[in-house]
């Protein structure tokens, strides 16, 4: 939300009263247009140091399938320190490229959803999906409020389905209610700009419109942290950020 500034602008009389009372309008919704000189951001999200020992998933149901432990994913660490699993995405950006033309896939396999974290654009479509041969069910809900959005049951391997995403910019927090173990975040936004960092921290946000934007970073565990970049035409800007272990 942006809060109007009725100093410099003449504005009718009844939306002047709502402004200097505090009320706020929704911001510009974004506008698909052509890139002209578009640029790139290339960069790497780093673990300030060692990551914290976390013991196995201790797995509670399905272990003849499952195993009776899992790896735990929340800090994978690559080459350099890099940290994968880090959402990476541009904050207000009012037009550029389309939106993705294919739907966000999260799916579930050897009891893990994957992937574990993601972004899609408002209004985007998500399929799910499973490759194991137990019951999941796939229950996304606003991290925010707690609301649920739906609960998708999934009773065999090899069966999808393709659900909407809400229209609004929020984070979901998604688990399976099955394997209480199961967890994996989608961030919904306004605009196509983002990315998550691959197996050793690496990201690319490409066909950026020339101009200063804020890069935000965010980790499940590490946190959240941003800084500028400027992204000049036809050019590649880069970004190196580190996160501290939490």
């Amino acid at each position: 939300m942006s809060r109007i500034s009725f100093l410099s602008t003449k504005l009718p009389g009844w939306l002047a009263a709502m402004c200097a009372l505090g009320f706020t309008l929704p911001s510009q919704a974004y506008e698909i247009e052509a890139v002209t000189g578009g640029g790139s951001i290339d960069g790497m999200v780093k673990l300030s140091g060692a990551a914290p020992p976390l013991a196995p998933i201790t797995v509670t149901k399905n272990q003849d399938y499952c195993g009776k432990t899992i790896a735990n994913p929340i800090y994978e660490v690559g080459k350099g320190n890099g940290l994968a699993n880090v959402l990476v995405y541009l904050k207000e950006v009012p037009k550029g490229k389309a939106p993705p033309a294919d739907p966000a896939e999260l799916q579930n396999d050897k009891c893990m959803f994957h992937p574990r974290v993601q972004a899609a654009m408002a209004g985007q479509k998500l399929k799910i999906s499973s490759d194991d041969p137990v019951l999941h069910n796939t229950h996304p809900q606003n991290m925010e409020t707690n609301v649920t959005l739906y609960n998708v049951a999934l009773p065999f391997k090899g069966f999808s389905v393709v659900k909407p995403l809400p229209d609004k910019p929020q984070m979901l927090k998604i688990k399976c209610d099955a394997h209480e173990w199961m967890h994996a975040w989608l961030m919904v936004l306004d605009h196509p700009y983002f990315a998550t960092t691959d197996a050793d921290g690496k990201f690319s946000i490409k066909d950026v419109p020339p101009g200063t934007y804020t890069l935000v970073v965010w980790h499940e565990a590490a946190g959240e942290k941003s800084e500028p970049v400027t992204v000049a035409a036809n050019q590649h800007a880069s970004a190196q950020v580190e996160l501290s272990p939490k």
